[in-house]
Formats: C-alpha cells, sequence, structure tokens
C-alpha cells in the first residue's frame, strides 16, 4: 500500500532537523483522498494501520523488551547503548528506542485518523462502515494507551496530519487522554463483530482494552467506581465463552489460539526481530538482553510448565528468552490481550477495592492451577496484591507488561529503587525541536 503523506512529513521533518534546510517539503506524496476513495481503500488503509503495529518500535521488537528491560525481567547483555539506558534508567531525550516508540505508535494514529477522516464519504454498507470505524478507533486508543503508560500526558490526535502547519499541539492532561481512550474505545466495543480472524480487533478486544485500562486509570485516582468498570468489562469477557484458557501454558506458544483476544500475527513480510534479540549467540542470536538470576531464580519449583515456557538455555547455560522461537523467519505471535489477563485484573481490581475475599482468590487459582501451583489460600488484601503481581510477573514474562504494571501499582520506586519522576519516559528530542509547544518531563 502506497504511504500515506504522514511518512513523508515526517521525513521532511527529519531532514529539516539534520541539515537545518528549512524549505524541504515532501515532493512524493499522495493524499488521503486520493489513496481512499473506495472500499478498497480502506480496506488497504486499514491493513496499513494493523501492519503499523508490526513495527519495530511496537510490538515488533522495542515496546516489548522495554516492558521488562525498565523492570526487573531483563537486563541488557548486548551492544545497543540505548538498551542500556534504558535497563539503567538512564534514558537520554535522545535515545532512539524511546524515540521510536513515540513516533511509530503516532505513526498508527495517523494511519487510522486518515482512514476515520474519508469513510463517511466513501460508498460502502453501513456494517462495512461500522467494521472498519471500530478497527480504526481501536488501534487509536492502544496507541494513545501506550503512549500514555510510557510518557503521561501527550498530545491527544483525532484528525490527520496532513501538513506541517499541524504539527505544533501542546500536551493533553492524563485525564483528558483518558476521557479520549475510553470513548474510542466504547464506541469501538459497539461496532465491531463479536468474533474476527486473529490479527484484527473484534468487540471483546474493545472490552478486554477497557478493562485494563479502567484498572490502569483506578490505581491512579483511587475511584472504587472505575475500579466497578474493570471488574465489569473483564467479567464480560470472561463470562462470554468466546475464549477459553489453553489447557497447557505451553500450548500459547505452540498453537494453541483459544485465549488469545487479540494478537500481532506475524509473518514473513511482517517479522518479528524478538527471537533475535533474545536468543544467544552461540544460537546465532545477538543476546541484547536476557533475564537475570534474580527472575530466573523466582519461578517456584512446581511452575515448571511457565519456567520451561519462559526461559531456557544454551549450552553454556546461558539463559534467555524463549517465548519467541522463530528466529530464522521471525513468524511469532505476539500477545497484546488474553483471557488469563482478564482473571488477574478482576482480582486485583477486587483487592484494591477491598472486594469479596474467596472471588479474589478463585480468579488468582484460576491461573495458578493452569500453572501446576497449589491455590493461596491468603485472606489479607495486601498479601492477595503481592500474590497477583508475582503471578502477573511470571505469566506475562516477556509479553510488554512489567513495567506498567509497577508503575500503575506505584510499585515501581520500590522495586526498581528509582524516583518517581523516572516512571515516566523523557519526551523524545525530535518532538521538543518540532513541536514548539511540546514540554518536557520532570527530571530529563
Amino acid at each position: 500500500m502506497k504511504k500515506l503523506i504522514i511518512i513523508l512529513i515526517l521525513f521532511s521533518l527529519a531532514m529539516v532537523s539534520c541539515s537545518k534546510m528549512l524549505d524541504v517539503q515532501p515532493t512524493d506524496s499522495i493524499s488521503a483522498s486520493q489513496a481512499i476513495k473506495d472500499k478498497s481503500g480502506v480496506e488497504n488503509a486499514i491493513t496499513g494501520s494493523y501492519n503499523a503495529l508490526h513495527s519495530t518500535s511496537i510490538y515488533g521488537r522495542y515496546q516489548v523488551i522495554v516492558e521488562d528491560l525498565a523492570a526487573d525481567n531483563l537486563v541488557w547483555t548486548g551492544t545497543t547503548q540505548d538498551y542500556s539506558q534504558i535497563a539503567n534508567h538512564t534514558i537520554a531525550a535522545d535515545n532512539g528506542i524511546i524515540d521510536g516508540i513515540w513516533s511509530a505508535n503516532y505513526d498508527c494514529i495517523n494511519r487510522v485518523n486518515n482512514v476515520l477522516s474519508r469513510i463517511p464519504d466513501i460508498d460502502m454498507n453501513s456494517a462495512d462502515k461500522n467494521l472498519y470505524t471500530g478497527d480504526g478507533l481501536f488501534m487509536r486508543a492502544l496507541c494513545h494507551f501506550n503512549l500514555l503508560c510510557f510518557f503521561g500526558g501527550i498530545p491527544i490526535k483525532t484528525q490527520p496530519t496532513l501538513d506541517l502547519s499541524s504539527i505544533n499541539q501542546a500536551r493533553n492532561t492524563v485525564p483528558q487522554v483518558y476521557d479520549q481512550i475510553i470513548a474510542d474505545l466504547l464506541q469501538a466495543e459497539q461496532l465491531l463483530p463479536a468474533t474476527r480472524t486473529l490479527g484484527y480487533a473484534s468487540s471483546f478486544s474493545a472490552t478486554a482494552l477497557l478493562a485494563r485500562v479502567y484498572l490502569t486509570r483506578f490505581q491512579q485516582t483511587n475511584d472504587p467506581n472505575i475500579a466497578a468498570l474493570a471488574i465489569q468489562k473483564a467479567d464480560k469477557v470472561i463470562s462470554s465463552s468466546t475464549y477459553s484458557l489453553s489447557p497447557d501454558y505451553a500450548g500459547l506458544f505452540n498453537g494453541n489460539a483459544t485465549e488469545s483476544i487479540f494478537e500481532i500475527v506475524s509473518d514473513v513480510q511482517n517479522r518479528t526481530l524478538l527471537a533475535q534479540y533474545f536468543f544467544p549467540r552461540s544460537l546465532l542470536g545477538r543476546y541484547e538482553v536476557s533475564p537475570p538470576s534474580n527472575f530466573v531464580q523466582s519461578f517456584l519449583l512446581t511452575d515448571t510448565t511457565r519456567f520451561v515456557s519462559s526461559i531456557a538455555f544454551d549450552t553454556t547455560n546461558l539463559p534467555y528468552g524463549f517465548k519467541y522461537k522463530d528466529i530464522t523467519a521471525g513468524t511469532d505471535r505476539v500477545y497484546v490481550l488474553r483471557l488469563a489477563e482478564m482473571y488477574l485484573i478482576r482480582a486485583e481490581a477486587r483487592a484494591y477495592s477491598n472486594g469479596n475475599i474467596e472471588n479474589i482468590r478463585n480468579d488468582v487459582n484460576i491461573i495458578r492451577a493452569r500453572a501446576g501451583l497449589a491455590p493461596t489460600t491468603s485472606t489479607d488484601y495486601n498479601e492477595l496484591k503481592l500474590v497477583i503481581e508475582n503471578e502477573r510477573r511470571h505469566e506475562f514474562a516477556f509479553e510488554s507488561q512489567r513495567w506498567s504494571d509497577l508503575v500503575r501499582t506505584k510499585r515501581a520506586t520500590i522495586i526498581l529503587g528509582i524516583s518517581e519522576n523516572y516512571t515516566l519516559f523523557p519526551i523524545p528530542l525530535s518532538e521538543l525541536q518540532t513541536n514548539t509547544l511540546m514540554t518536557q518531563n520532570p527530571g530529563y
């Protein structure tokens, strides 16, 4: 699919930054109205938007690694200094990985904004318009939420960026960003069908993401009404019977798809390099990151299924992440939302809002039972919060969850020994240089 005009705008901006030639303009572009003029154009543009999620900077590599590397599930063992900065919480504003996460999520947002702006004028039946609108709203919400979790208040983008005149935009407040994300997801929930092909969002994908968003917002506001919404949305997914836990944890990474609510489907055209960055050099990988000994040792002796599905060792006993195995073709599945998280979201929202102890334990024990672990018998809310935190750490290892978990529960400063300032990443230097209304996060 031909790239939309924003790609060329961003390229021009990069050239401006590097060369200071302020008169550089795009010379080979196609407007959204030309590219998206019929149903076929809309389909191609939506496919291009989904493809943007495969970006190296989002679920293709950076964002997935950063979530565990900035936390305590991975350490830096490679040669790329940008990863070292993230691991050591000394991130510079010109860090290329952080810049990539920012730019790629906004690229996806702009792609869907281009589609959403054109759909009302396209001759399509209402079912098709609803489907593609729902797709766009879900992806826009997902990318805004990714940015919110990493950077705090960020500019909300709901209109396509078509020229340099709209580059400058101030940050919206955190509540405003949440409001936009939730509004998009509530609409997507109504527009999308209940079932979809793997790799495309369904109405339950929007519901599941709402559960995650509500949980995160609740733990910032401590508003019990928002906790109730997180419970409600998680319960809606669980009780739908649309999804079922994989009987075997290893099956999640070996073909079982019954638990997948939304995932990135990689193939040879849209490959992920995660295996290459996790695998040791003895197995032809880069070994850029690896699980530290304290994480390896944190698995209970009876937690064997999750352990062998998450961590392996080469012939020299080097540990490496093992959830992404296709080092040649890069076709590993990358989960964004799966059913196990809904049980743990429901349990966590109840635990933090003094819900029914037995219900909390039941949800946690469903996940523990699948892992072969004895049920928790705790009757104390604080103990249950730590049990849930530990379950999430091991259940979702290397699945782009750990950093957000620790920041959401305000445990990052305790577990990682960092100041509150560093629970947000720096706004990229490139954004500060091109957006005159942008301000930096405290401490950078």
